[in-house]
């Protein structure tokens, strides 16, 4: 087992495409975003005429052996296409879907960890270049998604809803097993929800995720005694992330700004350090 530590950019909103090919490091950063909602607008306008129309259209499309259009999967070989526009047209049964599962779960457990981690930069890239895909899942997959899930890569994040991990890494359905919780904290639930994940489903990536201006992580700094002034559950797990914090260290940085950063790196680094001395994910 490997633990690679990867520190956050200096920004939040990158000025130029020539800023981000400068930085490399860029591709795993997890600044806070904000997310449009332009697209989901524009869904909840469209008619069902237009609805009506597009239904028809991919079902013409894959009549006619043409991809369907408007979706992501470029780079799908020949026979899978094919296979999804039969079960799009005339059905599917489960043991089809059970054969695409296993299909998809052996091309997972081929790959190696330094193809899924090269997979999440290329995301991140596309998310912080606006080009992201969006990848979306048809019938067929997210019905072969019943039968099994084959996650190559583990995230423990922060429940901020600036960082939906998904969309930071423009993944899809059935591609990360994700664990948020505020402050990307660990406990008893969040340690073994990343046990399961690497003894039964075998991913090959395990990613801790901070973010900036984490309110967890803010909130973390203030004397305990405010903290206890919290609900119960919320003061402990405060208290929790405040343990991990070199408070010290934090006090000589004046500016605000790489404070905030400082103290995500350093409660992201403690996590990855306890993670590394857990046996039950290391062995």
């Amino acid at each position: 087992k490997q633990v690679i530590t990867t520190r956050f950019p200096d920004f939040l909103f990158p000025e130029s495409l020539e800023t981000i090919m400068d930085r490399p490091e860029v591709v795993l950063g997890c600044a806070a975003v904000a997310i449009s909602g332009v697209a989901l607008f524009a869904a909840m306008r469209s008619s069902n005429s237009s609805h009506d129309a597009l239904l028809l259209q991919l079902l013409r499309d894959g009549r006619e052996g043409r991809k369907p259009r408007g979706t992501q999967h470029e780079d799908r070989p020949a026979g899978e296409e094919e296979s999804n526009s039969v079960a799009l047209l005339s059905g599917f049964t489960m043991q089809q879907a059970r054969d695409h599962a296993q299909q998809g779960a052996s091309v997972a457990k081929a790959r190696t960890p330094t193809e899924v981690l090269l997979d999440l930069q290329r995301g991140n890239a596309r998310f912080w270049m606006g080009k992201a895909q969006r990848p979306e899942k048809s019938a067929f997959e997210r019905r072969a998604l019943i039968m099994q899930q084959y996650p190559s890569v583990a995230v423990l994040g922060c429940s901020d809803s600036r960082v939906p991990v998904e969309i930071v890494f423009d993944q899809g359905l059935g591609d990360l097993f994700v664990v948020r919780v505020a402050g990307n904290g660990l406990d008893v639930s969040t340690s073994a929800s990343l046990q399961f994940a690497i003894h039964h489903l075998k991913v090959k990536v395990v990613v801790v995720m901070g973010h900036e201006a984490c309110g967890a992580i803010k909130a973390a700094q203030l004397d305990e005694v405010t903290i206890k002034k919290e609900p119960a559950d919320l003061a402990k797990a405060l208290l929790g992330i405040k343990a991990g914090l070199d408070e010290q260290r934090l006090k000589c940085i004046r500016d605000p700004r790489s404070q905030d950063r400082e103290a995500v790196a350093s409660n992201v680094e403690n996590q990855v350090e306890q993670l590394a001395k857990d046996p039950a994910l290391m062995d």
